[in-house]
């Protein structure tokens, strides 16, 4: 672990980034970057307070579990079915493009940019 307080920016917003991308825990982000998780809880808190950024990783909130199964019980299985991949996939859109926003931050472009010829 680093033994001043000081990160960059730019490494703080990387690794709330990989966080809320769903693909890391605090534990492996910590291990790797040699930063505390606890540290980088906050960076990620703050990060989705800033941004206004949803995480891919659940939060347990048992009282809306328990009104969402109960709703989920009085749908069709097949409305259900379609309701939960639509939430995946609107979840999995909004993961690439904080990756795109993170890339174009650090100088990759990958959007298209209008008035480009193809």
């Amino acid at each position: 672990m680093r033994t001043n307080n000081y990160y960059p920016r730019e490494l703080r917003e990387e690794i709330a980034s990989l966080y809320l991308a769903g693909e890391n825990s605090y534990e492996e982000l910590s291990n790797y970057h040699k930063v505390n998780a606890s540290t980088i809880r906050t960076w990620v808190r703050r990060y989705q307070d800033s941004k206004n950024v949803v995480s891919l990783h659940r939060d347990p909130n048992p009282s809306e579990d328990m009104a969402r199964k109960k709703k989920e019980a009085e749908k069709s299985p097949e409305v259900a079915r379609l309701e939960a991949r639509i939430r995946e996939l609107e979840l999995q859109n909004q993961a690439l493009n904080t990756l795109i926003d993170v890339a174009e931050r650090n100088g990759i472009g990958i959007r298209k940019k209008s008035g480009v010829k193809q």
